[in-house]
């Protein structure tokens, strides 16, 4: 099986799946904020009957008091603060791959700088398992952060919104 990859390529691998990972979970408090909502984008309320305070009502009376559930609910934004990945790897063959002889070409007949050959070197991955029993050892450290810009309005507008609707006298 052969195991020598460009540096470079196993780099952009491993940077390619912290994205994707931060990307996961971007997505996954999207659907969470989505779950606060109904079919039709309407705020999900949570309805109370509290006892009055308007100093007209009767005595006895309730307040219907609605609240939308998202400001209601603390939010669990979590965001990637680091990562650290530790591997062991053998260094392989290096490599020199000439530029493209059409992009030279074209580069020398528009006047650009030529493109600089490519240069690679590569590792072995199974080396070290085969020699010391290699290893790979990530650390991925989430934290929560602030809501955002957009996500505070979005509750403070909710928060607003809510309060008593609706007041009857209970017998």
């Amino acid at each position: 099986m052969a195991s020598h990859i460009p540096l470079n390529d196993l780099i952009e691998a491993l940077a390619g799946a912290v994205i994707e990972a931060q990307d996961n979970i971007e997505q996954h408090q999207i659907s969470n904020l989505l779950g606060y909502f109904d079919s039709q984008k309407r705020p999900k309320s949570l309805v109370v009957r509290l006892p009055s305070t308007d100093p007209k009502a009767e005595e006895g009376s309730e307040d219907y008091y609605r609240a939308p559930l998202l400001p209601l609910v603390s939010t669990n934004l979590l965001k990637i603060k680091d990562v650290e990945i530790t591997f062991d790897v053998d260094l392989g063959h290096f490599t020199e791959e000439p530029a493209a002889t059409a992009k030279k070409a074209d580069a020398v007949e528009e006047g650009r700088q030529q493109e600089a050959p490519k240069k690679s070197i590569f590792v072995d991955t199974a080396g070290v398992a085969k020699n010391k029993g290699g290893s790979i050892h990530v650390v991925l450290r989430v934290e929560g952060s602030e809501p955002t810009d957009g996500a505070a309005r979005l509750m403070n507008h909710l928060t607003q919104t809510q309060g008593v609707f609706k007041t009857v006298k209970v017998d």
